[in-house]
C-alpha cells in the first residue's frame, strides 16, 4: 500500500465560516497543548475529560496527535517537549468527511463545530481522478484529513491509500513504476538514486551545518536576559530559513524523480534516524536536530501534486547490507565507506543504503 497526500483548495469561505474555522483552529491548538501537558504528567485522556468546545471526534484526534508527539519526545525523535503552534491544522478522521458530486462539480464535506458542511473545491485532474473513490461508500480509501489555512485561503490535505501490482511484462510498460530510493542522514541530508541505470544526486549537510552554527554563534554573543527579544528573533529567522531550505530540497528531490517514467519514491522511516546516525563531531551535532519529519512531509506533498506515490521503508541494516550481493555484516561499513566483505563491492555507504531502499520496491505493491 502507498499513501499519497494532496492539498485541495476550498472555495473561499464566507466571513462567518472563516471566523468560525479560525476560532476552532485556535481551540484545537489549545486542546493539543493541554493534552501534551497532561500526558507528560501521566494522566489518561478521553474525549469526556478534555474540557474544550470541540466535537468528540476532533478531541480524539487531538489526543492521538498529542500521544504521538509525547511518544516522539520520550523516544528522542523530537529534541524538546512538543509545543503546537497557532497554524497547526485541524485533524478530522475518516468517518467524518467524504466527497459528493452534485450539479456538475465536486464537493468536500467534513464535520466541525458548525456541523457537517459540503463545500465546493478547486477542481484539478487529481480531484477528478480520486474524488469518486472518496464518497460515503468508500471509507476504506479515506484517511485522516487536515484542515489548514494559508492567509485567507483554506485547504484540506487528503491522504488516501491505494495499491496495484507493478507490472513487469512488456504489455504493461505504461503502468511500470521506476523505483527511487531516498536515504536521509546527517553528513548528507539526502541521497537520492534510481536503480537502472543508477542516476543519483547528493545533498550535502555542509551548508546546513554552517548556517546553524552561525545562528548559534549569534545567540551566544547576545548573552541571555537583556537580549532575550533579539535571541527570539534570531530563532524565528533560523526556523524560517530551515523551512525554506526543506521546501527547496523537497522540490529538488521531486525534480530529480520527474526525469523518469512513472517514478515511485521509497523513503526511510524516521522513528530511529537519530539512533542510527550517532556521531560525536561538532559539525554533525549541529545537524542532529534537523527537522527530517518536516522535510518528509514536504516531499510527500510535492510528490502528490505529480501523482508520485511515496512509501515508508524500514531502513534496518540498509547501510550494512551489500546492494550487489545482499550480504549483511556491520563490518561492511566504516564511516562513509561501504566495502562488502564477501564480494568486494565498494560504494559510498549512504548511496548503498539509498539503493537498498529503492530495491525494496521490487516486492511492494504501490499506487498508480
Amino acid at each position: 500500500m502507498a499513501t499519497i497526500t494532496y492539498l485541495v483548495k476550498l472555495k473561499k469561505p464566507s466571513k462567518r465560516k472563516h471566523k468560525a474555522w479560525l476560532r476552532e483552529q485556535k481551540t484545537f491548538v489549545h486542546c493539543l497543548n493541554d493534552c501534551v501537558t497532561r500526558l507528560l504528567n501521566g494522566e489518561k485522556l478521553t474525549s469526556k475529560n478534555v474540557p474544550f468546545p470541540l466535537k468528540s471526534t476532533i478531541k480524539n484526534e487531538a489526543i492521538r496527535r498529542a500521544k504521538k508527539a509525547v511518544s516522539d519526545y520520550k523516544m528522542e525523535v523530537a529534541k524538546s517537549i512538543p509545543v503546537f503552534k497557532a497554524n497547526t491544522p485541524i485533524s478530522i478522521n475518516n468517518q467524518n468527511w467524504d466527497t459528493q458530486f452534485k450539479k456538475g462539480r465536486w464537493y468536500l464535506g467534513f464535520t466541525t463545530s458548525m456541523g457537517k458542511k459540503y463545500l465546493p473545491v478547486l477542481e484539478t485532474d487529481w480531484v477528478n481522478t480520486y474524488f469518486p473513490y472518496l464518497t460515503k461508500l468508500n471509507r476504506n480509501f479515506r484517511g485522516t484529513i487536515q484542515l489548514l489555512r494559508r492567509r485567507r485561503n483554506w485547504y484540506v490535505a487528503i491522504p488516501i491509500e491505494i495499491s496495484c501490482d507493478i507490472g513487469q511484462s512488456s504489455q504493461n510498460k505504461e503502468t511500470q513504476r521506476t523505483p527511487i530510493g531516498i536515504d536521509l542522514g546527517l553528513r548528507h541530508i539526502a541521497v537520492i538514486t534510481e536503480l537502472e541505470p543508477g542516476k543519483r544526486q547528493w545533498f550535502s549537510g555542509k551548508e546546513v551545518g554552517y548556517i546553524r552554527r552561525h545562528f548559534r554563534s549569534l545567540r551566544r554573543s547576545l548573552g541571555k536576559k537583556k537580549a532575550q527579544r533579539a535571541i527570539e528573533q534570531i530563532g524565528n529567522k533560523e526556523r524560517r530559513w530551515i523551512t525554506d531550505y526543506n521546501r527547496k530540497l523537497a522540490h529538488d528531490l521531486i525534480t530529480f524523480c520527474l526525469q523518469f517514467n512513472q517514478p515511485m519514491i521509497q523513503i526511510e522511516q524516521l522513528e530511529n534516524i537519530r539512533n542510527t546516525c550517532k556521531t560525536t563531531k561538532q559539525a554533525d551535532r549541529t545537524i542532529h536536530s534537523w527537522p527530517f519529519y518536516q522535510l518528509k512531509m514536504f516531499i510527500k506533498q510535492k510528490a502528490a501534486k505529480h501523482n508520485i506515490p511515496v512509501t515508508d521503508i524500514d531502513p534496518y541494516k540498509t547501510s550494512q547490507t551489500c546492494f550487489h550481493c545482499g550480504y549483511e555484516d556491520k563490518r561492511n561499513r566504516y564511516k562513509s565507506k561501504f566495502h562488502c566483505k564477501q564480494c568486494g563491492y565498494v560504494c559510498h555507504a549512504d548511496l548503498n543504503a539509498a539503493k537498498n531502499i529503492a530495491r525494496s520496491a521490487r516486492s511492494t505493491s504501490l499506487a498508480v
